[in-house]
């Protein structure tokens, strides 16, 4: 099968680009060529910039994929350029969304938003929000794609290469007993690996499936959990102060609970790993 992988470089994309690598696909990875990124000796390179609809275009002109996962579309222009150049040119378009799509996150099933619907505006992607670009990008796909596409929604995602370092970030401020903001620590939230995430994506090779897939571990944690995960780890005590988290990446920015159904993709044939199990290992990882 020939796969391209927008944006696979790092973090999410470069496990996603492991694992089909080793399950044998021909993959090749599009991006601007300025991450270095070690590949197995099978993966092939192709230079482009996603945000230029020239740039995309010209260096996909003469290509035909099985399947395209569009790690890097953050906005209706970005999507409206994957629709015209891919046209006839993929078998399926897998895009990289995000559960900020849906503005009442609780449990909420894919059927809370429906992109198919949506009105599609187009606006610069620094005059739009991450979780209204994502809308967009999703509403263009569903309404205007002339191949079959899927829209994988993720929430937070946590890994040791994790590059906005949002856990780590925390348990170094309770190492060394600094102020951890937290508006409501009963708030929980759905997370997913991004081992788990990875291993989701490439699961979408083998299955026909199309439509919006929910996609986190088994699970909502509560934020007081996790810092009593990395207390465990550092042997500190946090000094919790019940005020809002204004950095945007911050892993206890959220005021209410945020979590996802994964239900449908259950359903489906895949099965997620308790959310406990990775992120406990994760948090001494990082005390270490």
């Amino acid at each position: 099968m020939r796969v391209l992988v927008l944006g696979g470089t790092r973090f999410v994309g470069k496990r996603l680009v492991h694992l089909l690598a080793d399950q044998g696909h021909d993959v090749t990875v599009g991006s601007r060529g300025r991450t270095i990124a070690s590949f197995p000796n099978n993966v092939q390179r192709l230079k482009l910039d996603r945000s230029s609809k020239d740039s995309m275009s010209t260096a996909l002109q003469k290509s035909q994929w099985d399947i395209v996962y569009d790690q890097i579309c953050f906005s209706a222009d970005d999507a409206s350029s994957a629709v015209e150049i891919l046209a006839g040119k993929t078998g399926r378009y897998i895009l990289c969304s995000s559960a900020a799509v849906y503005t009442n996150p609780l449990d909420a099933r894919e059927d809370a938003f429906d992109p198919s619907v949506y009105p599609v505006r187009s606006v610069e992607r620094s005059s739009s929000s991450y979780a209204e670009g994502k809308r967009q990008a999703e509403a263009v796909i569903f309404q205007r794609a002339r191949f079959p596409a899927a829209a994988v929604r993720f929430p937070i995602i946590l890994g040791p290469d994790d590059y906005t370092k949002r856990l780590l970030v925390q348990v170094q401020r309770i190492a060394r007993n600094e102020q951890v903001n937290i508006e409501n620590p009963d708030v929980e939230i759905s997370l997913i690996s991004s081992t788990e995430a990875a291993a989701f994506l490439a699961w979408m090779s083998g299955v026909p499936h199309t439509g919006s897939f929910n996609a986190c571990s088994d699970g909502p944690v509560s934020l007081k959990t996790i810092v009593g995960f990395i207390e465990e780890a550092t042997g500190k005590a946090a000094l919790l102060k019940r005020q809002a988290d204004t950095d945007s990446f911050s892993l206890f920015g959220k005021p209410v609970t945020a979590t996802i159904n994964t239900d449908k993709a259950r359903r489906c044939g895949f099965q997620f790993q308790p959310t406990r199990d990775w992120l406990q290992a994760l948090v001494r990882n990082a005390a270490t």
